[in-house]
């Protein structure tokens, strides 16, 4: 698992992401839940392809964006968001295991259901930061997307941290070449 926030990301509450492609920028900042604006966009059904879900030691970094001790367990989830069969976003999650108690224990069984409407539906979650990179796709972070998704030499994605539960949850999401084809979200971040 690569550190998610360091010295690529750039914030994204207060400045617009004029380095980031012109039909991305306003996937870089959907507002509400990003699963529902795809589910809005879609010519087929809208399914979730569940590439990585399992518990693994926190890295130093990610640790201390957590608030976790290094090495502690962390479920990393690391899904395609698809119309029909075609990706249109890569997505990870790091969720720390001691978080995932009460009404989070159904986060380690989330198996092809988004997490975004599961974050979405819980008031007490709120996004704390949000950042924006492009890195580059021979990360290990993207060692479980299909190779086909590999030709780009970087992917752009925003990462947010949500707070609110025992330790906050870092989810990323990498917006893929085959979304410029679909109409842009019909809700952004007013900034």
């Amino acid at each position: 698992m690569d550190s998610l926030i360091g010295a690529p990301w750039r914030p994204l509450h207060n400045q617009l992401p004029t380095l980031a492609p012109d039909w991305m920028q306003p996937w870089l900042l959907v507002q509400g839940s990003l699963t529902e604006q795809l589910q809005a966009i879609c010519h087929s059904t809208f399914n979730v392809k569940v590439l990585k879900h399992e518990f693994a030691p926190c890295t130093p970094d990610m640790s201390h964006a957590l608030g976790i001790f290094a090495y502690d367990a962390v479920l990393q989830r690391e899904v395609l968001l698809c119309d029909g069969d075609t990706p249109l976003v890569f997505a990870s999650s790091v969720l720390p295991e001691a978080s995932l108690i009460n009404q989070y224990a159904e986060l380690r069984e989330l198996g092809s259901r988004p997490l975004g409407h599961w974050l979405f539906a819980e008031p007490v979650l709120k996004r704390a930061l949000m950042y924006y990179a492009e890195l580059p796709s021979t990360l290990s972070l993207f060692a479980h997307a299909p190779e086909a998704l590999k030709s780009t030499s970087t992917f752009w994605g925003r990462q947010t941290l949500f707070t609110g539960t025992l330790h906050p949850l870092v989810v990323s999401e990498f917006f893929l070449p085959t979304l410029q084809t679909y109409p842009p979200p019909q809700e952004s971040i007013a900034l």
